[in-house]
């Protein structure tokens, strides 16, 4: 309030008090005409109010001053409560050691947490993992020993399939040539050769049968004298296979008591080519035997195909029926004759 309103309102206010008072001096009391000034407590709060009174020749007055209530401030908003603290027991984990997912999500019901492990069971993990490593690294090794057996079974197996599919014509591609094997039954064809009168040239024999093959062993079983002062590269049987490409099998003829002369080699022809017959496609007999029938069937039932070269008088019929093919040396003299 400005200090000229408030000097003014103090004058009114006392002057007011003097005219109305009873016993005021040269005034006469005149209650119709008095009007009681609202008291401080009807009065609106922060309102100073004074009477009115109309003087006798005067104007009324009236002062009302209001002082503005002031404005009560809003109570600062107390700070936060700090949450109480729980206090840890001992040998207890918490959930995010116990590594124990608690947060559901929205609109599911939490699961219920797993009772936390002993304190004995936490104690022995070092061990466990240990443990575990240890059978895992022995599955590891166990399973590489595997693989390397493996590696090197493949391996073997695309070095022979390699060599398979190498094979062929020299300096030329195609397919692989068969592989083949020639046994000669030595007595058997140099006998019919003699009572035809012709001589047979074993190293054009052994052209003529693997021609367009791949010649893996040619075998020639030829009895020997049994005379140790007789050289073995000068005798019948064994000279027309030297130097030719043979691998010549040799026995001691047999003398009978009626003076016949024999050297069986049945066994050990039948041997070689039961053993060689798995490394072969074509097996090659060349003699007319009738006891090398039962061989021609073994070996023919690995599928391994058999020809027999003899001459045809002194070529079994048996032997001719289970052979893939035959072939008749009389009848191919111009490629097989010695000359």
């Amino acid at each position: 309030m400005e200090p000229e309103l408030e000097s003014f309102v103090q004058e009114e206010a006392a002057r007011a008090a003097a005219d109305t008072h009873p016993r005021g001096p040269g005034r006469a009391y005149q209650p119709d005409r008095e009007k009681p000034a609202a008291t401080a407590a009807e009065a609106p709060s922060g309102m100073a109010t004074t009477g009115r009174r109309r003087r006798w020749g005067g104007r009324p007055k009236a002062v009302e001053v209001a002082a503005p209530a002031p404005t009560p401030e809003p109570p600062a908003a107390p700070p936060p409560a700090a949450p109480p603290r729980r206090r840890r027991r001992p040998g207890r984990q918490t959930e995010a050691q116990a590594g124990v997912a608690r947060v559901a999500p929205a609109g599911t019901k939490a699961a219920e947490a797993p009772a936390p492990a002993p304190a004995g069971e936490l104690a022995d993990l070092p061990g466990l993992f240990a443990r575990q490593g240890a059978v895992v690294e022995a599955y590891a090794a166990e399973q590489l020993r595997v693989l390397q057996g493996m590696h090197r079974s493949l391996g073997s197996l695309e070095a022979r399939l390699g060599s398979a599919l190498g094979r062929g014509v020299p300096g030329q591609g195609g397919p692989p040539l068969p592989r083949v094997g020639i046994f000669v039954d030595v007595p058997n064809v140099m006998y019919a050769a003699e009572r035809r009168g012709i001589s047979i040239d074993f190293g054009r024999v052994l052209s003529f049968l693997s021609r367009n093959r791949e010649l893996v062993r040619a075998s020639a079983y030829a009895p020997i004298s049994d005379d140790p002062q007789v050289p073995l590269a000068g005798q019948k049987f064994v000279q027309p296979f030297v130097d030719h490409g043979y691998r010549i099998v040799t026995k001691p003829l047999k003398r009978f008591a009626d003076g016949s002369i024999k050297a069986n080699f049945d066994v050990d022809l039948a041997i070689d080519v039961l053993t060689m017959s798995d490394r072969l496609d074509v097996v090659s007999l060349v003699s007319g035997d009738g006891d090398f029938r039962r061989l021609v069937e073994l070996v023919a039932s690995k599928g391994v195909r058999v020809e027999v070269v003899a001459f045809a008088e002194s070529t079994s019929a048996d032997l001719r029926a289970v052979a893939d093919e035959y072939v008749d040396i009389g009848a191919n003299l111009a490629d097989l004759q010695a000359r």
